[in-house]
């Protein structure tokens, strides 16, 4: 069959490669014979109208698109039309968006005719099996779809051995050019791409839908597969490699045992990842750096005890500041997230978050006003109470719009750009640059990030005007990674 998989339209810097696509896209290519194709639309930057253009010209038997909440209507649009033009082709929808709405899109978009909930490696090769055959999918794990006017929908399965899952098929996108960049500003460098090394999140933090989508269960690569993809990778030239996991070091000895391997078998690149500062330690935070780890990224959303027991964090300030400064010690990037706005919040402890970020003075910062995002538990209490509409489910939402008596959107957004500020600020002095000094003495990833740009003159605007909040915007300024909250 002519299988067309495809990212939504967009634009974004944050160009990374789509994962899940490309697994699914490998898990087809190892169980059948069809002729898979895939187009990243959000990291080519195409319009509606660019994408429509590119699926006409495939006319594929089947066409499969991912979405997130964010990117959920731009999705719908391009669906709807090309249901209208090349009605011969069927429509399949995932992703996280998909997961948590199904019913609600199969009901309100007949266009959509099959909707994979949850991972799909096993779920899409199936169904085409089925379409093959001219047969209903009714036991295929994951799947929904309108049969005879009925809604039919099988409970989503988790793959349990991931070792058994062949290694994404990177070569379907290698005409893009992947990394990030922000504002003219480059911070990765060389050949760029993604991994991951497990699925899932035991954790519930309220704001997040990651642990809504796992169900709380972890589940893990064994070291030894993981490190032959990084080693397949490394002879592929590739030098820059972000891992992707929601919970890479939960189980201490696995990442250890990773990072062994890295340096037994000469791994030469640079990671990202993102941990939880309650699994850090000064030992892991030296054993992941001298493997290639360089930059960490941590959620610690406030320091505000009845804040974080809002956001259900389990954790708190000491634990914070104390992973902050172990993972620097180690020689990482430190790039830490933040969010405002929570109904428990006043004003003085926003002041209060303002001033951790100034006296821990991470390598970089993220600052979002909180999201409500359907499948988050934050969500299934505003629909509780009645506050959300009856359309709200289909875009994302900040918590301006819900928590009457709240703080503003403008009172909020000023306090993003107080929290940029004070991020900036907090370099700009003696010790700020003796730090810095340190940190590009240990670190590849901050002597290139700085040496590459240091005449770049959107970089020093930047720094030298601090930053200006935008409301579509998630990125981290000067060095880091970016997250969604989707």
């Amino acid at each position: 069959m002519r299988v067309l998989l495809s990212t939504p339209p967009g634009k974004t810097t944050e160009l990374w490669p789509p994962l899940g696509l490309l697994y699914i896209a490998s898990s087809c290519m190892a169980k059948r014979n069809d002729e898979v194709k895939v187009i990243d639309a959000f990291c080519e930057n195409l319009t509606e109208d660019e994408l429509l253009q590119h699926i006409v010209r495939e006319r594929p038997e089947v066409f499969g698109i991912n979405c997130s909440t964010h990117t959920f209507l731009d999705t719908i649009s391009v669906l709807k039309r090309v249901h209208d033009t090349i009605p011969e082709t069927k429509i399949v929808l995932g992703g996280f968006h998909a997961t948590f709405a199904w019913e609600r899109i199969l009901k309100a978009y007949p266009f959509v005719d099959y909707l994979v909930k949850g991972e799909g490696e096993n779920s899409f090769p199936e169904l085409l099996d089925c379409l093959e055959r001219g047969s209903f999918p009714s036991r295929v794990d994951g799947l929904s779809y309108i049969e005879d006017g009925r809604i039919v929908s099988n409970p989503e399965v988790a793959i349990e051995d991931l070792d058994s899952l062949p290694f994404p098929e990177r070569s379907l996108v290698q005409n893009v050019e992947y990394g990030y960049f922000h504002k003219n500003i480059r911070l990765t460098f060389g050949k760029f791409t993604t991994i991951s090394s497990s699925r899932g999140c035991p954790s519930r933090c309220s704001y997040c839908s990651c642990a809504a989508f796992s169900k709380r269960r972890w589940r893990a690569r064994s070291p030894e597969n993981v490190v032959d993809e990084l080693e397949m990778l490394h002879s592929d030239g590739y030098e820059c490699c972000v891992f992707v996991d929601d919970s890479l070091i939960l189980k201490r000895d696995r990442i250890e045992k990773i990072c062994d391997l890295i340096r037994e078998k000469r791994i030469r690149m640079r990671f990202y990842c993102e941990g939880r500062v309650d699994e850090v330690s000064p030992s892991l935070m030296k054993t992941m750096k001298r493997a290639g780890f360089d930059v960490i990224y941590f959620g610690i959303e406030s320091p505000q005890r009845h804040v974080l027991d809002y956001y259900r964090k389990n954790i708190n300030a000491d634990i914070a500041r104390r992973a902050i400064e172990e993972a620097k010690r180690a020689g990482m990037i430190v790039v830490t997230s933040y969010i405002i706005g929570a109904p428990v919040e006043s004003a003085q402890d926003i002041e209060r978050t303002v001033d951790f970020i100034r006296t821990t003075r991470s390598h970089g910062v993220q600052i979002n006003i909180l999201d409500c995002l359907i499948g988050t538990e934050i969500w299934d209490g505003l629909e509780r109470d009645g506050v959300v509409g009856p359309d709200d489910w289909r875009t994302n939402h900040r918590i301006y719009e819900y928590d009457e008596g709240g703080a503003t959107r403008g009172y909020l957004e000023d306090k993003v750009n107080s929290g940029y500020s004070a991020h900036l600020e907090s370099w700009k002095n003696v010790k700020g640059l003796a730090e810095l000094v340190r940190t590009m003495a240990k670190n590849k990833t901050a002597r290139t990030v700085v040496a590459k740009n240091i005449m770049n003159p959107d970089a020093r605007k930047r720094i030298s005007d601090g930053r200006r909040f935008q409301q579509d915007e998630f990125v981290v300024p000067v060095i880091g990674r970016t997250t969604s909250h989707d």
